[in-house]
């Protein structure tokens, strides 16, 4: 009788640990897909393909006067968020949808600044950043041939004054890459439900 109590409790135990993994698993899941961005197009396509693959291109080098790689997020995280938010896979076809993010950095150029006695009294601008953004979106069929394609540009640029901290510096480049995603998506939007019309709806 004892054994079999003992047995009923440990099955009790094991259940409860496989249901606190299973949940563990599932908020662990959730963090993953968790968004980093949050882009003022909402609208969700849902498209005729059984997936989505992601490329870059050109991955900008983490060197002066490159500085995206130090802001809170990067062009190509953006991009991958940016993707998973806008499309959904419908799986009604062989077809994978290819994001391609052929460029996405920021760059600093240094500002002249006033000097001498009358700089001490003057806060000029001290750098300017540009952020350029060049997205392709294609469908492609199960041998790798493009039957339908879009792209998209967009570059924004902003200056910081003198005594910026890197805090500073980190919203405005955030912002930057933010503002890109936005601009791209009032001219991108409609060139994908244009040349992707058999696919996407």
């Amino acid at each position: 009788m004892k054994r079999t109590l003992i047995s009923k409790k440990l099955l009790v135990v094991s259940a409860l640990a496989l249901a606190f993994g299973v949940a563990t698993s599932a908020m662990a899941d959730a963090a993953v897909v968790t968004r980093t961005v949050r882009f003022a197009d909402a609208s969700t396509l849902s498209t005729d393909a059984s997936g989505m693959t992601f490329e870059v291109r050109n991955r900008p080098p983490r060197e002066y006067p490159h500085v995206g790689y130090r802001a809170p997020f990067t062009f190509e995280q953006a991009a991958r968020d940016w993707a998973a938010s806008h499309f959904n896979m419908t799986g009604n076809s062989v077809n994978t949808l290819r994001i391609t993010l052929r460029d996405g950095d920021i760059t600093e150029k240094l500002l002249p600044t006033t000097k001498g006695i009358k700089g001490w009294f003057t806060k000029d601008q001290a750098a300017e950043y540009e952020g350029k953004l060049d997205i392709e979106i294609a469908v492609v069929d199960a041998n790798g041939s493009i039957l339908a394609q879009a792209e998209g540009k967009a570059w924004h640029s902003q200056t910081v004054s003198e005594g910026a901290t890197e805090a500073d510096k980190q919203a405005v480049w955030a912002g930057m890459i933010k503002k890109t995603f936005d601009d791209l998506d009032i001219e991108l939007q409609p060139r994908i439900r244009q040349a992707l019309a058999q696919y996407v709806r």
